[in-house]
């Protein structure tokens, strides 16, 4: 009896466990998005350059932050710099961005149906555009024009692609849950993949 309440106990905590992942994914999903819309707005509002740059690489007591951080700069006409004007900000709970293309994409459901939702240029793995925020902390990113228009130095495809998911960056993702983001490079418009 008592191994029956612990086992029906156990599998509870699981869906819970389950649960709460697949709602920190959609919370950190909605809020993502949010910022790319924001930093899109901004750039045309000041009618300038906006930078949105992700945290690569981190000091050795800030590894926590590879990955899970990220925030915006927008060109300034006279300092002639980009100048952050956006709070760092962390993806919740155990989310992470997926530092290299991964290859689930291509194996799902709406790669199948459309295969250009999967092409473009993957913003956390192209080496060309690092910025050094210190000795031992970079960025690397992507900007939006002052007409909406997103980019990436060294891209030549129509989207720029980017992956959340549940996990740390060392752990191996057999990509069960994740949200694929799409940042069309001519509209700037965001498009949201789930499996």
């Amino acid at each position: 009896m008592v191994l029956a309440v612990l086992s029906v106990v156990t599998g509870i905590g699981a869906m819970s466990l389950t649960s709460l992942r697949a709602t920190s994914l959609s919370t950190g999903t909605r809020q993502f998005a949010d910022f790319v819309n924001l930093c899109r707005s901004q750039a045309i509002a000041r009618h300038t350059a906006v930078r949105v740059g992700f945290v690569v690489s981190a000091g050795e007591n800030d590894q926590e932050s590879e990955y899970r951080r990220y925030s915006a700069w927008a060109w300034d006409k006279r300092s002639k710099s980009f100048e952050q004007f956006t709070e760092w900000r962390s993806l919740s709970g155990d989310l992470v961005f997926e530092p290299v293309y991964p290859d689930y994409l291509k194996e799902s459901e709406h790669a199948k149906k459309d295969v250009s939702s999967v092409r473009g240029d993957y913003v956390l793995e192209s080496g060309i555009d690092q910025m050094a925020l210190s000795e031992d902390e970079s960025i690397r990113y992507f900007d939006f024009s002052p007409a909406g228009r997103a980019s990436q130095e060294g891209g030549d495809l129509r989207n720029l692609i980017l992956v959340l998911r549940p996990g740390r960056v060392e752990t191996e993702f057999q990509g069960a849950n994740w949200s694929q983001f799409n940042i069309d490079t001519l509209t700037g418009r965001v498009r949201i993949y789930r499996p």
